[in-house]
């Protein structure tokens, strides 16, 4: 694994790119937690059904600025301290070598009967840290399992700029979320 400080010819392409999905997490953020954090407010709310005999009128509000407070708060720690961090430079552009564990491939059709097709590949470095890239499908037809890509990206706002498979530049190439959920 090769470490470098980020060059300051790459700060503003970081903070670009960085700031545009920041933006975008603003609109999206808000349904994804409040389906994800909605056991959460069933158990709140049967406990005090429950237990209290009362209905907490005011819960589903509270519940709802919950969600609006986590994501605005996401957007300006995103806005202030990692735009900080940018501007001073103090993230690192990683150059690293992964392993192809297994490829996937899906097709999503949307209620407009239109069809998107996902390619991902779900990689694995020396140190058993799991990372997951999308791809195009002439590259994911070309890369097969068990096959060295170097990914070149920065480190904390996960930003690839180029990713090498056998001598030949992925044209597309795109880090995915890949943890292992797990219950207590």
């Amino acid at each position: 694994m090769l470490k470098e400080k980020i060059k300051f010819e790459e700060v503003d392409f970081v903070k670009k790119t960085f700031n545009k999905s920041l933006w975008k997490s603003l609109f999206i953020m808000p349904f994804i937690l409040a389906f994800l954090l909605l056991p959460i407010y069933f158990l709140i709310f049967f406990i005090g059904l429950s237990l209290f005999d009362n209905h907490l009128d005011n819960l589903l509000t509270i519940y709802f600025i919950s969600v609006l407070g986590l994501v605005i708060l996401n957007f300006l720690y995103g806005r202030f301290i990692v735009n900080k961090r940018i501007t001073n430079q103090e993230i690192y552009k990683i150059t690293e070598d992964f392993i192809v564990q297994r490829k996937d491939n899906y097709t999503y059709t949307s209620d407009s009967v239109s069809d998107s097709h996902y390619f991902r590949l779900y990689l694995i470095n020396e140190n058993n840290q799991k990372k997951g890239i999308y791809i195009n499908e002439e590259d994911y037809k070309k890369v097969k399992e068990n096959q060295v890509i170097t990914i070149t990206y920065f480190e904390i706002v996960n930003i690839i700029i180029k990713a090498i498979c056998n001598n030949h530049e992925l044209e597309y190439s795109r880090f995915f979320s890949r943890r292992n959920w797990k219950l207590w």
